[in-house]
Parts: structure tokens; C-alpha cells; sequence
């Protein structure tokens, strides 16, 4: 499941591109390749074509993605061409992915004897399995360079804005060690792959309640009514440990996950 930011950025890349050559009598080289990344990128499931894609790639390739999500936080991202290789990879091996773009508008291209440049405002909508994970617009800019008489992809740095929340089904495998301790490995939709993450609870109790700690947050879970209770707000009620454990999972990803399967 898992497929990185590089893949959007790269999909999005040559199919602005490839709108603008649409509307120029002039097929520029950078046209060209961004051209043939379309075509081979669609035919990367059904052919396995791996190899022909990264070929597009200067061995020199540098990528970097800035992603600014919905609460303002800011993730900085880069590639080269063995991560792009990476990501390819779990594609085909995992075709749950979909991505559907429209052209926003292309604000710049330039076609020079060894070099080419396009930037553009792309607006975006990414699907796992069928449903929407993410919705967004997108500021890309690409260089190719010309190198032993072919044309090659050396720069790309994109800037990933979402405007919705990155959603889908999650699944949580929960660990335990008797009744008090417990670690949670939970998958979730990050966007245009899939992630997982790493997280322990240690509950302990005292004469009125008992106290559930984890990553920095204390939680109180009342010994009487079973309430659980963050800073005063109340999060849900649950009658064993692992209900719990459930019930802060879902509460703690509650903008990243639609529905959790626990395992």
C-alpha cells in the first residue's frame, strides 16, 4: 500500500505539461518526455514497464515536496531516482491508488537548446480504493536537461496544499502485555499512500481513577462510569482495557481515519 508523495508530484508534472503542449504547434523536447512519462506511466500496471519509465530520470535526479495539511503543519520531502524506483515498485505491486487532475492554469514554460522548464497550478483529488483521501491544488516545477543526446528529468519541486481532510479505512493491530500495557501499530491513509505508525499506552490506577498515558497526553478513565477524559472533555465511556485502547485510537485519528479496523 504504500506510495509516496513522489508519485503525485511526478503525475501531475507531465500531465500539466502535457495539456500545454496541447495548445503549441511546437513539440519542444521537454514536451516530449513529459509526453512519454504519460504513456508509460499508464501502461506501468498492465506491462510492469519499470525500467522504462525511470529511464526518463537523470541519474542525477533531485526532488523535493513541500506539504502544508489542513491544520497548517508544514512536511518537507526529498527524492532522488533509487525512491522514485522504490515507490514504482509498490505500485505495481499494489494497484488501491488512483489520482484525478485538473489544470488549474500553467504559469510559465521555457524551451532552451539544452534545457526545458515548466511551472503550473494543478487542482487535485486522490482516491484509496475508490474513495477520496485527499483534495488539493498543487504549485509544480520541473527542469529537463539534455545529457548524451537525451533528454532527461533532473529537477522537480512541488508545493502540495490540501484543502480537505486525508481520509480512508484504517487498520489497527493491537499488542498487549496483560491489562496495563499496550502498543498499537495502526495503517492510515497519508494522502497518496499508505503509512503506519507506532504508539504505547501504560495505564496505572489510583484510588479514584486510573490514569492512561501515552505520547506526552494524559488520559483519565474514570473508575465508577467508565468515562474517558482528556483536559476536562470527555471522549467516550469503555469497559475494559482494550476498549479503551480502542476508543483513544479512534479519538486520536479521528481526521485521518473514517473507520478502524482493529486486529
Amino acid at each position: 500500500m504504500k506510495k509516496s508523495y513522489i508519485l503525485i508530484g511526478c503525475i501531475i508534472t507531465f500531465l500539466c505539461a502535457s495539456v500545454y503542449a496541447n495548445n503549441t504547434d511546437k513539440t519542444d523536447p521537454i514536451i516530449e518526455i513529459v509526453e512519454s512519462y504519460i504513456k508509460r506511466i499508464n501502461s506501468l500496471e498492465e506491462s510492469n514497464s519499470i525500467a522504462k519509465v525511470l529511464d526518463l530520470y537523470s541519474e542525477q535526479y533531485s526532488g523535493n515536496t513541500t506539504y502544508v495539511n489542513l491544520s497548517g503543519a508544514i512536511v518537507r520531502k526529498n527524492y532522488t531516482k533509487e525512491n522514485i524506483k522504490t515507490q514504482l515498485e509498490d505500485i505495481v505491486q499494489d494497484g488501491n491508488y488512483s489520482l484525478k487532475i485538473k489544470m488549474n492554469k500553467v504559469l510559465y514554460n521555457n524551451q532552451k537548446e539544452n534545457a526545458g522548464t515548466i511551472s503550473a497550478l494543478l487542482d487535485f483529488e486522490s482516491f484509496i480504493d475508490s474513495k477520496i483521501a485527499e483534495k488539493g491544488t498543487i504549485l509544480i516545477s520541473i527542469i529537463a536537461t539534455q545529457q548524451k543526446g537525451q533528454w532527461k528529468i533532473i529537477q522537480n519541486n512541488m508545493i502540495r496544499v490540501s484543502k480537505s481532510k486525508d481520509i480512508g479505512d484504517c487498520v489497527c493491530h493491537i499488542f498487549e502485555k496483560g491489562s496495563t500495557q499496550f502498543v498499537t501499530e495502526l495503517y492510515y491513509p497519508a494522502g497518496v499512500k499508505y503509512d503506519h505508525k507506532f504508539e504505547a499506552f501504560r495505564i496505572t490506577s489510583n484510588q479514584e481513577n486510573r490514569i492512561i498515558k501515552s505520547s506526552g497526553k494524559t488520559f483519565v478513565w474514570d473508575n465508577s462510569s467508565g468515562k474517558l477524559i482528556l483536559d476536562q472533555e470527555e471522549l467516550g465511556i469503555a469497559k475494559t482495557s482494550k476498549q479503551v485502547i480502542q476508543l483513544l485510537i479512534k479519538k486520536l485519528n479521528i481526521e485521518t481515519c473514517a473507520t478502524i479496523i482493529f486486529r
